[in-house]
């Protein structure tokens, strides 16, 4: 326990900043709330995330970029403001600690509608993930998508992620519950039992 506090003290005293060919992840900052609000308040984006209501307020914004700061130093949740040199703000990729798997984290990212298709999703989740092996000693990672979005599973499988079986979440958006896709890194081979969970 000493030696994780250790180590998660080290990772808090970095810069939290990542760089990749086109992209700078950042922490965020309350001056993002108002583009924060503006994205992820497009339903289209909204309902692909378990977690973000429908309306998404300028101060629900606030309030969860106040929690960022509060989950990055329990070591529980590392959350990156992604943002483009010319358009500043256009998403958010992190992880979450997966209790009961030492070493495992969940993978997160929701992107603006204007910013999908361009390959910006694997350019950052691949950053993150290095960052959390490199930084948090990561040895492999969750993730889970609803069925209705086909992209964030290609950019999975992209990423070396295997998909398991298939599960129900309730979406905050959505108000209801929904058929998510979920996944693991590194990809594990598929098992006959696997294949009989996974057949719809």
């Amino acid at each position: 326990m000493n030696r994780l506090k250790n180590d998660l003290a080290t990772v808090l005293s970095l810069d939290l900043t990542i760089r990749t060919q086109r992209l700078v992840l950042r922490p965020f900052d309350v001056s993002d709330a108002r583009r924060v609000s503006y994205l992820a308040g497009d339903y289209e984006v909204s309902k692909m995330c378990g977690r973000v209501p429908h309306p998404y307020r300028l101060e629900d914004a606030r309030d969860w970029i106040a929690t960022q700061s509060i989950a990055a130093d329990s070591g529980e949740e590392f959350r990156f403001a992604i943002t483009l040199p010319r358009d500043g703000l256009i998403g958010s990729c992190g992880v979450t600690r997966v209790h009961g798997r030492p070493g495992v984290w969940e993978l997160g990212y929701w992107f603006g509608l204007p910013y999908w298709g361009s390959g910006y999703a694997s350019e950052a989740a691949l950053a993150v993930m290095d960052w959390a092996r490199d930084q948090l000693g990561a040895r492999g990672f969750t993730a889970h998508v609803f069925a209705d979005n086909p992209g964030s599973g290609r950019v999975l499988r992209k990423l070396g992620f295997g998909q398991l079986a298939s599960a129900e979440l309730f979406g905050l958006a959505r108000q209801r519950s929904g058929l998510v896709e979920r996944y693991e890194w590194p990809a594990k081979p598929v098992t006959a039992n696997d294949a009989g969970e996974t057949a719809h």
